[in-house]
């Protein structure tokens, strides 16, 4: 069987250190598939993106300079533009991890041999060996009002225990964004990433249009990686607002009107009541119960590096 070719994509902002020993970690461990590597900087400060021009010097790595930042999903989509045409998969992977195993020949090889999967990912580790939560489950009125213990006695297969240890590929609703493992007929059949999702929810809009067309997600457990967690994010009101934009445009593509009317009360009350341990949760309250527009996004504020 031809393993074919993965063009694996990295996005840089501000984290050159932990783009090299990405890449450094991609090169040690791939051993049994062609590849390429992308890695786009996300309009770095020009202290980092100086720091990391170097990297081209490896063998099967490009650099590229986007003058603006425009997100996660914007600079991967920069990245797949670039890529091999021919490429049968894409890996889309967080500067600030390193694989433990051979991830792109193993996911590959399970891509191969299960024409159903559309997207797949590896099993995550923290930096001390910990293991990781690597797949949750996409937001319904159900999970969310009941809990996820509830929904899962009534359908396991839709909600797979996300703290169980698995040993065997398992079919899950979506996995963590840090690597995203994808068949590139199917992504580009899909148009990719929708780009409006600026920081946060990428990997479950991305499994939900997957779904839409009879393709599904797994957890491909052998294959290991570590993530040392949000190294290029300050958590501040303003990003943790982010999440809330890309949350509610997920809703506003996939549920009605009145179970959007639910979920906007749901993460009210979730946050209100939590007022008195920060501050920040009555501001994120009150910018819930305003519907959390997309005109408040972080993407709206970014300008172009000259």
């Amino acid at each position: 069987m031809n393993p074919g070719k993965v063009s694996i994509i990295l996005i840089n902002y501000n984290s050159h250190r932990f783009t090299y020993d990405c890449v450094d970690s991609i090169r040690d461990k791939t051993k049994s598939i062609d590849y390429e590597i992308i890695v786009i900087d996300n309009n770095s400060l020009p202290a980092d993106y100086e720091a990391l021009k170097p990297i081209v010097d490896q063998p099967k790595v490009q650099l590229i300079r986007s003058r603006i930042n425009v997100g996660f999903s914007g600079g991967n989509m920069l990245g797949v533009q670039l890529a091999d045409p021919k490429a049968n998969y894409y890996y889309f992977l967080n500067n600030d991890c390193v694989l433990r195993t051979d991830v792109c020949s193993q996911l590959a090889k399970f891509m191969d041999v299960t024409p159903g999967a559309g997207l797949c990912g590896a099993q995550m580790f923290t930096g001390d060996g910990s293991r990781q939560i690597t797949f949750g489950y996409l937001p319904t009125l159900g999970s969310k009002i009941l809990g996820h213990s509830f929904v899962r006695m009534f359908n396991p297969g839709i909600y797979p225990n996300v703290r169980q240890v698995y040993t065997e590929p398992v079919r899950v609703p979506f996995v963590m964004g840090s690597t995203l493992f994808v068949r590139a007929s199917a992504f580009n059949l899909i148009g990719g990433f929708d780009v409006a999702h600026f920081l946060y929810v990428e990997e479950e809009d991305l499994a939900k249009r997957l779904l839409q067309k009879g393709l599904y997600t797994y957890l491909v457990p052998q294959a290991e990686y570590v993530h040392f967690t949000g190294q290029s994010t300050i958590h501040n009101y303003d990003v943790e607002k982010e999440y809330y934009i890309s949350l509610f445009h997920y809703f506003r593509k996939y549920h009605s009107w009145p179970e959007r009317a639910l979920f906007r009360a749901y993460y009210f009350i979730k946050n209100g009541r939590k007022f008195r341990k920060n501050w920040i949760y009555a501001r994120l309250a009150g910018f819930i119960w305003r519907g959390s527009p997309m005109s408040e996004s972080l993407r709206y504020r970014q300008t172009i590096r000259s």
